[in-house]
C-alpha cells in the first residue's frame, strides 16, 4: 500500500515567505514614489543640481523594483525544487532538518 501524501513543510515555508515577500515588495516598490512625485513637479526643488538628484531618486526607485523582483524570483525557483506533496515520513525528515536550523 502506497504510503499517505502530505504537504511538504519545506514547500509550505517557502510559499508563505513567497507571500511575506510580495508584501514587502509592494512597500519596497513605494518607497520613493512620493519624494519622486515631488520631485518631478517641479514645485520641491528645481534647478540642475534638482534634476541629477531626482534622476539618482527615480534609478534608487527602480533599482529597489528589480531588487525585490529578484528575491521573489529566487523565492520561487526554490520552491519549483520541491515537490508540494510529499510521504509522511519525508515530511517528518524534513521538519526535524528544519527543526535543527532554526
Amino acid at each position: 500500500m502506497a504510503e499517505r501524501m502530505v504537504p511538504n513543510p519545506r514547500h509550505e515555508r517557502l510559499r508563505q515567505l513567497l507571500m511575506e515577500v510580495g508584501d514587502r515588495s509592494h512597500e519596497v516598490r513605494q518607497a520613493y514614489q512620493r519624494a519622486f512625485g515631488a520631485m518631478r513637479s517641479g514645485k520641491v526643488w528645481t534647478g540642475p543640481a534638482a534634476d541629477r538628484w531626482t534622476g539618482e531618486l527615480a534609478d534608487r526607485h527602480q533599482r529597489l523594483g528589480r531588487l525585490a523582483q529578484n528575491v521573489a524570483d529566487a523565492v520561487e525557483e526554490e520552491m519549483c525544487r520541491h515537490p508540494s506533496l510529499v510521504t509522511e515520513a519525508e515530511a517528518n525528515a524534513i521538519r526535524r532538518e528544519m527543526a535543527g536550523r532554526t
